[in-house]
């Protein structure tokens, strides 16, 4: 996957856009990566420079100073996406190129490798004879979940799990259960490249 930047302009106040321009230009300052910003260093320090003052000067808060300065935020907010633009072009993904820019890099995903145990397992009896809902609620990384059911109480000793189905919703309608009979289910979360624990034991009866 390739790198890329992270601008978010709009979010930073005038004094963190000074700031960062600021880094920008001490960043490419003398950087061989980056040897023609579509404003030249000469440029954009001139634009910090005033943009500085016009900060400096709304403090005072008239209307005509404020306006300055956010006209000044404008000027600001092009030139470093202009240069940003110039920065991606050149370094073409190269992470510690960007790097060496001064601009923040955005971050990757990082691949869920954690499964989830899915809990509030419940089963009800539905309103057809011999069949049962399971249900269960999300769980951190799992993209499908598979019911295995038990027919002797694993809290009394050793007990054969089977498997009943799988399924991507948080829901399953078991079929084929013995009347009035108590079973058990449990719930094991399936992610993108392993599974997780089980979860907690319900029981439940089918009419």
């Amino acid at each position: 996957m390739r790198t890329n930047i992270k601008l978010g302009l709009y979010l930073l106040l005038p004094t963190a856009l000074l700031a960062l321009l600021n880094h920008v230009i001490s960043k490419l300052t003398g950087n061989p990566l980056f040897p023609a910003p579509p404003l030249t260093l000469v440029q954009m320090q001139a634009l910090s420079d005033a943009f500085a003052k016009s900060i400096d000067d709304s403090m005072g808060g008239s209307v005509e100073s404020r306006t300055i300065r956010d006209a000044n935020v404008q000027e600001v907010r092009s030139a470093l996406r202009v240069t940003a633009d110039y920065v991606r072009a050149v370094s073409d993904g190269d992470a510690t190129k960007l790097a060496s820019s001064g601009f923040e890099l955005a971050k990757k995903p990082e691949p869920i490798n954690t499964i989830g145990i899915p809990g509030n397992v419940t089963v009800t009896a539905t309103a057809v004879a011999k069949e049962v809902l399971v249900r269960w609620g999300k769980a951190e990384g799992v993209r499908m979940g598979r019911v295995e059911r038990a027919l002797s109480d694993p809290t009394l000793g050793t007990t054969t799990w089977v498997t009943v189905g799988q399924t991507t919703r948080q829901r399953m309608v078991v079929t084929g259960m013995p009347s009035y009979e108590a079973c058990w289910f449990r719930i094991i979360g399936i992610g993108k490249v392993s599974e997780g624990l089980p979860s907690d034991i319900a029981m439940g009866r089918a009419a």
